[in-house]
């Protein structure tokens, strides 16, 4: 497998939109992103067909194809397909990967799924026909396949029932102590799984019992904590198909961080995402709204800067900095510009903010507007904080 920062993410907001702001974020942090091609129109809309072009061309995107993945979920509330096995009651589960086989007589082929996905672009971000078909010639060739019939995430859970059964069960009560409140770990909880049948397991535990709970409602705490764990199977399935370091969810993070062996510890040391929104969200740096169009050219320009590159080098080996070191290293930030204001090399700047040209935040004591451009003038070498608070800024306010 080739380790290397690749990103594989839909970039989703809470609400379900696609977050353009996670996208910038992304390209400045990582070599290459794959996305679906069902994330394309939106995409398209943010960063236009020569957005989209530049960021092929330069080998910062690629489209992930083969048959659409997911897994279906079921319980004895909702057997769905598992209708014939014995899902008669609570505490049993059953889980399969489904995918659409692209090579099979009338399912459409990833050139076809591509061009139905570009073709929603007409309506959403008023593409032409002719830049369609330049871009679907362009995606094809580094188009990335994930084959489906690779991805049975039942042999994962069935491998870790057997070697792994402690970790499982670890996974399971640390779930239930956080989501449901439980003092599970101050009472004897006992957990086992076993599979039952094919693909249906059942949770044996004294939960109800010794907490007296229906079994309606221990299923139910149960329920989340074992579809995340196989959602979470399949996932590193599908990253590492396209050989992607990272694309975890916040979620699939956690259970993946509680894993010993080196290819999980590897996709949680990659993804450096976490961190820089902690830093983001401290320097208090703005953010691109929902449907923002950005420049792709300048933001390109910007993540091959030296301060960029200079930035995540610091990110990749400070994955640990607390958010009180965070705060340390941008108290020592404002302190220099701070200093720089009283100097008598200062004078333009001092006389810029006099005039109303620029301003100083009152929040982060950064200075805002047209004085932005002095700082690189009069304090180079601002460190990896100063091009969150410089740089990255004032791209930021250049695409609102």
């Amino acid at each position: 497998m080739t380790i290397s920062r690749t990103l594989f993410s839909g970039f989703s907001s809470s609400k379900g939109d696609f977050d353009v702001g996670k996208f910038v974020e992304a390209v400045l942090l990582f070599d290459t992103i794959l996305i679906s091609a069902s994330v394309l129109p939106e995409l398209i809309r943010s960063v236009g067909s020569i957005g989209i072009r530049r960021l092929l061309e330069e080998d910062r995107l690629a489209i992930v194809g083969g048959g659409p993945s997911a897994q279906a979920t079921y319980d004895y509330m909702s057997p769905g397909f598992f209708s014939n096995r014995p899902l008669d009651r609570p505490l049993r589960f059953g889980f399969e990967t489904i995918f659409v086989d692209p090579t099979q007589p009338g399912n459409p082929s990833d050139e076809i799924r591509l061009e139905r996905e570009l073709q929603k672009s007409k309506s959403i971000a008023g593409i032409s026909d002719a830049q369609l078909k330049e871009l679907h010639g362009l995606i094809l060739p580094g188009m990335r396949v994930v084959d489906g019939k690779s991805l049975k995430t039942s042999d994962d859970f069935r491998a870790d029932l057997v070697s792994k059964h402690e970790f499982l069960v670890g996974l399971f009560m640390d779930s239930l102590a956080g989501d449901s409140r439980l003092p599970i770990h101050a009472i004897n909880i006992q957990i086992a799984i076993e599979e039952v049948y094919e693909e249906v397991f059942q949770i044996n535990t004294n939960l109800a019992k010794v907490l007296n709970l229906s079994a309606d409602k221990v299923h139910e705490f149960f329920k989340k904590p074992f579809f995340e764990i196989t959602g979470t199977n399949l996932q590193l399935h599908r990253m590492r198909a396209v050989e992607a370091a990272s694309g975890l969810t916040e979620a699939q993070a956690s259970i993946t961080a509680k894993r010993i062996d080196f290819l999980s510890k590897m996709h949680i040391e990659a993804d450096i995402r976490p961190t820089l929104t902690r830093i983001i969200e401290i320097a208090q740096v703005p953010s691109l709204k929902p449907g923002s169009q950005i420049n792709v050219d300048e933001l390109i320009l910007l993540r091959d800067s030296s301060e960029a590159r200079s930035f995540r080098e610091w990110l990749q080996h400070s994955r640990l900095i607390s958010d009180y070191e965070t705060q340390e290293l941008l108290g020592g930030w404002r302190n220099r510009l701070g200093e720089l204001l009283k100097s008598n090399n200062a004078k333009g700047i001092r006389w810029l903010t006099s005039t109303g040209a620029g301003s100083i935040e009152p929040v982060t004591g950064i200075l805002m507007s047209g004085v932005d451009y002095f700082l690189n003038k009069f304090l180079p070498g601002m460190g990896p904080i100063g091009f969150i608070v410089g740089d990255y800024r004032r791209y930021i306010q250049d695409q609102q």
